[in-house]
């Protein structure tokens, strides 16, 4: 197994080659590009590490699906609601060019390589998240577990696609609850800081039926959520003890901010 400095000098070349890549001189004078999530740089290197690929493939197969991801993060970066002032709405619209400039960047690429099949699996991917997404925010559900399952997509479904095709199955459990984690972390920072996180209005939708104490029922289903999923990723670290050591100590850090914020809610409810 490769050791953990070679891993980061790995990393950072991956993610030197892909800010290259989505370095454009018109879109950086108006607008910062997304930062990529290095959380999900490391753990489709990880992936791929058990694909036992020609490095230059390798390399091209982790590129091109972040230039995906990047495209679908940056389209998220636009308001689902459009403001009129002509500063505004040009970001907007910025956003919205940047991320189909990115996706054409990861055509382009696979193109070149002729690798058609990888291409099919990275569109069968996409194509699930924008479904997930127009479920998640049309804000209509009825059932909680379908809700966190939109979630779940919506983060996954492009590194899901992959580890399903290529058949190394063990991955499946563990991408999906390690980014389903991060982002149910990243919507309570929202809720906390300025109340604007869509799981949480859905959530409180969802329970305002009939309930009297809707913050209460949200933090509780909120909190049941969030104990799962760590408990399944626990789960999955236990039986993948090959995983490297700097993707197991940045899960683990993510368990510990999930497992902190459970104990604090506790001894608040206490």
């Amino acid at each position: 197994m490769i050791d953990l400095q070679d891993i980061k000098e790995i990393v950072a070349d991956l993610k030197e080659r892909i800010e290259n890549k989505t370095r454009h001189s018109y879109l950086q004078r108006y607008m910062e590009t997304p930062s990529i999530d290095e959380d999900k740089l490391l753990l489709l290197y990880s992936i791929c590490e058990d694909l036992l690929l020609p490095k230059e493939q390798l390399t091209n197969y982790i590129v091109t699906t972040m230039l995906v991801q990047q495209a679908l993060d940056t389209h998220e970066t636009v308001p689902n609601r459009l403001t009129y002032s002509d500063e505004r709405m040009r970001g907007q619209q910025l956003a919205v060019l940047a991320g189909d400039y990115f996706s054409g960047l990861y055509y382009y690429l696979l193109a070149q390589a002729t690798d058609i099949a990888f291409i099919r699996i990275l569109a069968e991917g996409i194509k699930d998240v924008n479904e997930a997404k127009i479920y998640y925010y049309q804000m209509d559900h009825e059932q909680i577990d379908k809700l966190f399952s939109c979630v779940t997509a919506v983060e996954s479904a492009v590194f899901g696609k992959i580890v399903k095709s290529f058949q190394i199955n063990k991955w499946e459990q563990l991408v999906q609850n390690f980014l389903l984690l991060k982002r149910l972390l990243l919507e309570r920072d929202l809720y906390l800081e300025s109340g604007n996180s869509i799981l949480f209005k859905t959530l409180k939708k969802i329970v305002s039926r009939g309930k009297q104490d809707q913050r209460s029922e949200v933090m509780f289903e909120y909190n049941k959520h969030l104990s799962l999923v760590s408990k399944k990723l626990e789960q999955s670290l236990e039986i993948n003890p090959r995983i490297n050591k700097m993707l197991r100590n940045r899960i683990n850090e993510v368990l510990l901010k999930g497992t902190t914020l459970s104990l604090k809610r506790s001894v608040e409810e206490g």
